[in-house]
């Protein structure tokens, strides 16, 4: 099983109100320092899937502070939203999985009678197949197009209140679409998959990593 962390960040010069409103909160919650820089706290409704959760991020933002929630499922894909003044005023999602998915849907379309999962592991003829149309989907219009949806509303100029200029102009790097779906001809290897490192690298948020709600309240034993 891969990474899954999840947490809401914010710059620690902001840990006084941030404690005191925790306090005010009926939400089963856990405080930690992250570093030097920044603190997460971690909420029991861990994807924000409820009204209460993402109202009491963007009263508590109005203060204003900035709150980056964060998820990084390594098997699946990470994102963000960020809560600032009382606005969601980023959020991004990248999927490690779409290709996969894409090219699935093309298998199945091409060949409509062959089971994939079977053959992948039974004939080198379904597996060549397969592994060509993964490769022309990763190199597709609609692929990028597909990648570019997740990204679209990252505004990378939302984070200067958490971040210098350089950082800004490293993240409007980082999303790029053309940089982030380009594919190196000799390696495969593509900067998608290694985004959501350098994303913790500009933001100083390295040591974020396989924590959650969960894992927290089960005192660190999953």
């Amino acid at each position: 099983m891969g990474e899954f962390t999840t947490g809401i960040l914010y710059p620690r010069k902001y840990e006084p109100k941030v404690r005191n409103a925790l306090s005010k909160t009926d939400q089963p919650h856990f405080h930690r320092n992250v570093n030097g820089d920044w603190n997460a706290f971690f909420l029991q409704d861990e994807w924000l899937e409820t009204s209460n959760t993402v109202s009491f991020l963007l009263k508590l933002s109005k203060q204003p502070i900035p709150l980056l929630w964060f998820h990084d499922a390594e098997d699946n894909g990470w994102g963000f939203r960020l809560f600032d003044a009382g606005y969601e005023v980023s959020s991004g999602t990248i999927s490690y999985s779409l290709d996969v998915e894409m090219a699935e849907l093309e298998f199945a379309r091409l060949y409509p009678h062959v089971d994939l999962q079977e053959g992948i592991s039974d004939s080198d003829d379904v597996r060549q197949k397969y592994e060509e149309i993964l490769d022309r989907v990763v190199r597709s219009e609609l692929y990028r197009r597909e990648v570019g949806k997740g990204i679209t509303r990252i505004k990378p100029q939302s984070f200067n209140r958490i971040v210098g200029p350089k950082q800004v102009q490293q993240l409007r790097s980082l999303f790029d679409l053309q940089l982030l779906t380009d594919v190196d001809e000799e390696t495969g290897a593509s900067l998608l998959y290694d985004s959501v490192d350098l994303f913790k690298e500009i933001l100083g948020i390295e040591e974020m990593v396989w924590v959650n709600f969960a894992y927290l309240a089960s005192g660190g034993r999953e």
